[in-house]
């Protein structure tokens, strides 16, 4: 059976984030471990979000996680991006190559439209990443 796919940062794929998130940090997240992510989409379509920004961010606290929609400025990480540019990386699943293939790029200098460092990020965030790839629209 098919997932339903939602639309990439709208309502709906938020909500599937922190279900996947909570599970995830409730069972890898480390006491005394932090970080968190802030991701804004420029250009947006009207159907997810009003006013042209599709936002939203994390922050995971050892084993807890808050997710919630928007724009937060002071967390470890933001990405900010043009929305239909984003989408492609959004559906790809990532695989051992392609993770390799992105590491050699973060420590070939600054990646465009990223603040902070993602090196920081704990490795379960790509299982996050590839199940909401299998939900995005």
């Amino acid at each position: 059976m098919d997932k339903q796919k939602l639309d990439f940062a709208g309502e709906a794929w938020i909500s599937a984030a922190r279900d996947v998130l909570e599970e995830l940090v409730a069972t890898h997240g480390e006491d005394g471990r932090s970080f968190s992510v802030c991701e804004i989409f420029t250009n947006a379509p009207a159907h997810v979000a009003a006013d042209g920004v599709a936002a939203w961010h994390f922050r995971i606290d050892g084993r807890s996680v808050v997710v919630a929609a928007g724009i937060a400025p002071d967390t470890d990480v933001c990405i900010e991006a043009d929305y239909q540019a984003a989408l492609p990386s959004a559906r790809l699943i990532y695989t051992p190559e392609i993770i390799a293939r992105r590491s050699a790029e973060r420590t070939s200098g600054p990646r465009p439209g990223v603040r902070g460092d993602m090196s920081k990020a704990p490795s379960y965030l790509v299982e996050l990443h590839n199940r909401l790839a299998e939900l995005t629209a």
